[in-house]
């Protein structure tokens, strides 16, 4: 995770929510940034948080876009740079490479296309599922792609799911998948139903994924969402054995265009195959972000 500086603000405008936006409060994305860091920690996450580098780096924050990483059996994790399409946000790997260094991990660049990461991935079923359409192009798939080991599932997307996790939330928890067809190709949507089965799949509208019904972020049987997903999918999902807990997130998320899945680039990786520099914990970063209180 990234938390937005003291200067954040709206630059790329690149998706739906944005583009019509007003200016955001700074103080305020940073006090919902801490808000969910904490409560991915209360749930025995640990957040490796890389401070703002520079005032310029507004995407930063959504750092499902900072890269991806894949676990090796006897070696240390990969960490698959991003290439972005939007052009204020392609220095941003030049701050997450030097972290996942720090951290033990072995750097690499798919070198192709256009890829934008964790946005792109999910997992689910013992499958890795791989998205192009929205951003991601199919050469940056295909580049990305062999870097993944076992199962993987190609999956077509179009706007406005500009990611592949606006179209696609899986909760392993209760052996489920939120999907949304509207926004899936129809070849690409058969392939789910074959391999997962249509009974794990729950439908969601396109008008339900622009409030987020996708966007929510896991965390065993708890889904962090932001409080404006619709109230038919939090009891949706709650009816299956989850608990939905709702965040505020008008800056990041409601402005931002951005919400707490965006935040964050998923790792799970055994206990000893990084390390973390106490710079980069939780708690060195609150420091700064409370200092504003």
């Amino acid at each position: 995770m990234s938390p937005p500086g003291r200067g954040w603000a709206l630059r790329g405008r690149s998706n739906f929510r944005s583009r019509e936006a007003p200016q955001v409060d700074a103080r305020q994305a940073r006090r919902e940034w801490l808000a969910l860091a904490r409560e991915i920690e209360a749930r025995g996450g640990t957040v490796v948080a890389l401070p703002s580098p520079s005032e310029l780096l507004t995407g930063m924050p959504y750092a499902a876009e900072c890269g991806q990483v894949i676990p090796r059996e006897g070696a240390p994790p990969l960490f698959l740079l991003p290439r972005m399409m939007s052009a204020h946000r392609q220095a941003e790997r030049e701050y997450w490479a030097p972290l996942a260094r720090s951290l033990g991990m072995e750097v690499v660049d798919p070198g192709v296309g256009i890829w934008e990461a964790h946005g792109d991935v999910a997992t689910f079923d013992g499958a890795t599922l791989l998205f192009w359409g929205g951003r991601t192009t199919l050469d940056g798939l295909e580049a990305a792609a062999r870097y993944f080991p076992g199962e993987v599932v190609r999956v077509q997307v179009r706007e406005p799911a500009f990611h592949g996790n606006m179209a696609v939330l899986p909760l392993p928890a209760v052996d489920r998948m939120l999907v949304c067809p509207e926004v899936i190709a129809p070849d690409s949507y058969a392939r789910l139903r074959e391999r997962f089965g249509e009974h794990r799949l729950l439908v969601v509208t396109e008008d339900e994924i622009k409030r987020y019904a996708t966007n929510g972020l896991p965390v065993g049987r708890d889904l962090l969402a932001p409080s404006v997903v619709p109230e038919a999918v939090r009891a949706r999902v709650e009816a299956l054995g989850m608990r939905v807990v709702p965040l505020t997130m008008r800056e990041l998320c409601e402005k931002g265009g951005g919400s707490s899945r965006c935040l964050v680039s998923r790792a799970e990786v055994g206990a000893g195959a990084v390390r973390i520099p106490d710079a980069y914990r939780l708690a060195a970063v609150a420091k700064d972000i409370e200092a504003d209180a």
